[in-house]
C-alpha cells in the first residue's frame, strides 16, 4: 500500500483535528504500521513497507493515524562512522582524564612521580655500567701486560672481558628503552595537561 504524498498529509491533518479518535485508533491499531520514507526525487512516502534502497537514507515508523512511534536514521558511511567512534573514544577518554585529576597541578605531580622511578632505575643502570667499563679497562690492562712480556692470556681472562661486555651491551639496551619510555612519558603527560587545560577553558 503506497500512499501518495498529498493523502499522507490529508491523513495527518485529521489525526490532528480527532485527537480522541486518534487516542482510540492507537490502542486498536494491532501492531500495524506505516512507514515514512523519501524517494529518490526527495519526496515523501507513506508506505506498508519501506524499499531496500531506500533504508540506508532513514525513515520513519507511524500508526495508522499517523502518530510518529519511531525514527530510525540514516545511515552512516564509512568515514563518518570512523569520525563518530572517534568522537566517541575521545569522549570516553576525556571523562577518564576529568575523573582521575582534578588540576593540570594534579597532572604534572602525577609526572614527576612516574618519572622519578624510571630516573632513578636509568641512575642505577649508568652507575652499573660506568663500575663495568673500569672493571673491562682492568682487565683489558691486565691482558696487555701478559701480551708485553711474551706471554699467552689466559682464556679466563679473555672470556671475562667478554663477559663483562656482554653485560654492558644488555645495560645500555635496558637503558635506552627506559630513556624511551620517559620520552613517552612525558609526551603523555603533556598531551593530558593540554587536554585538560582545553576541556576546563571551554
Amino acid at each position: 500500500m503506497r500512499i501518495a504524498p498529498l493523502a499522507s498529509a490529508l491523513l495527518l491533518s485529521t489525526s490532528l483535528a480527532l485527537p480522541c479518535a486518534q487516542a482510540k485508533s492507537d490502542d486498536e491499531y494491532n501492531g500495524k504500521v506505516l512507514y515514512r520514507y523519501s524517494d529518490e526525487n526527495g519526496v515523501q512516502v507513506l508506505d506498508d513497507l519501506v524499499p531496500p534502497r531506500y533504508v540506508a537514507n532513514g525513515y520513519e515508523v507511524l500508526t495508522p493515524t499517523g502518530r510518529l512511534l519511531k525514527v530510525v536514521p540514516p545511515q552512516l558511511s564509512g568515514e563518518e562512522l570512523r569520525e563518530q567512534q572517534r568522537r566517541e573514544a575521545q569522549q570516553e577518554a576525556d571523562r577518564q582524564l576529568l575523573r582521575r585529576y582534578n588540576s593540570v597541578a594534579d597532572i604534572e605531580s602525577a609526572r614527576s612521580r612516574k618519572l622519578a622511578i624510571v630516573e632513578q632505575d636509568m641512575a642505577i643502570m649508568r652507575s652499573n655500567i660506568s663500575t663495568l667499563g673500569k672493571q673491562i679497562e682492568q682487565e683489558e690492562a691486565a691482558a696487555a701486560r701478559t701480551q708485553r712480556n711474551g706471554r699467552e692470556v689466559a682464556p679466563e681472562l679473555l672470556q671475562r672481558i667478554a663477559d663483562l661486555r656482554e653485560e654492558v651491551a644488555v645495560l645500555r639496551e635496558r637503558l635506552s628503552r627506559r630513556e624511551a619510555e620517559a620520552e613517552s612519558i612525558n609526551s603523555e603527560f603533556d598531551q593530558a595537561a593540554a587536554r585538560y587545560a582545553d576541556i576546563v577553558g571551554k
